[in-house]
């Protein structure tokens, strides 16, 4: 690396620092609600739903727009959880998760905060699987008090069951489940079954890019249980009608790159349905056109 290298290093670096440490000062904490459920006297649960922000520890630019998105995560004024899809770091270093997770929690933009693991929080198919799994871990523990024991568990917030899965080797465009896995996650929906309310499965990958197993084997699981909703990231696609699909019989909704245009989900659980609504959390308005039900 040459010298003109390292000084831009530092110099983004500086940047990227700098950014953090406005989102750590007293003002940036609180925010205005600027968004609520459509019926904020019915809803059940809330949550808003971001991906792909890929914090990087020498480019500014991502974590800058990461800034405006957590302000505008943060002003959410019904919000039980905020739900981060996985890519949330560049290259799964150990500094930019620090970045990442000292962000968010310096703006805590919910009582409930969950993190899914994505293909580039592991290495982007390259390093020590197990190294980034128990950073991953360590992280959630320390900084959300989620006390998870691997990368895939589910959390119940206001009865709803909200289950993460994970890949459990080194990934890029493919999803690595064991039968363990599978075997815990129908476990889990048979639980989740039980309270009749609908069922939230969050992953970084589509449903149909799993390796290792059969490629309908997710989908096989998920269609016998009703009211699943199965949300995603990973594919970078900017949120639009097509983003809201049934694949295999299963309800599924991609969620865009965060730090691209600053867009992402809403839902709200209500008696008889569930509502989906896109949202650009920069510019604190309503994508219009794109309100689902389920």
């Amino acid at each position: 690396m040459d010298f003109s290298t390292v000084i831009i290093y530092i110099k983004d670096l500086l940047a990227t620092i700098m950014t953090l440490l406005m989102m750590m000062s007293p003002a940036f904490g609180s925010a205005e609600v600027t968004y609520t459920a459509e019926k904020p006297e019915e809803v059940i649960m809330s949550f808003s739903a971001v991906s792909d922000i890929h914090v990087e520890s020498n480019n500014p630019k991502p974590y800058s727009v990461f800034y405006d998105v957590l302000k505008g995560l943060k002003s959410g004024g019904d919000n039980d959880a905020v739900v981060f899809l996985g890519d949330n770091t560049m290259n799964g270093q150990t500094i930019e998760n620090f970045f990442f997770y000292t962000g968010v929690r310096a703006v805590n933009p919910a009582e409930n905060i969950f993190v899914a693991l994505g293909n580039h929080d592991i290495g982007n198919g390259e390093g020590d699987y197990e190294k980034f799994r128990s950073e991953y871990i360590l992280n959630n523990r320390l900084y959300f008090s989620n006390n998870i024991n691997r990368p895939y568990y589910y959390k119940v917030v206001n009865g709803c069951y909200m289950i993460f899965l994970a890949s459990e080797e080194l990934s890029v465009n493919e999803c690595f489940m064991t039968e363990a896995q599978f075997t815990w996650l129908k476990g889990v929906l048979d639980e989740a079954s039980a309270t009749g309310k609908p069922i939230f499965v969050f992953n970084h990958h589509p449903l149909y890019q799993l390796t290792g197993v059969e490629q309908d084997a997710l989908a096989e699981i998920l269609n016998d249980y009703e009211d699943v909703l199965y949300l995603y990231g990973h594919t970078h696609k900017e949120i639009d009608e097509y983003s809201f699909q049934t694949q295999g019989g299963v309800d599924t909704v991609n969620v865009p790159r965060a730090t691209a245009e600053g867009n992402g989900v809403v839902v709200e659980v209500y008696e008889n349905e569930v509502v989906v609504r896109g949202r650009n959390f920069v510019e604190n308005e309503w994508l219009e056109g794109l309100r689902y039900t389920y």
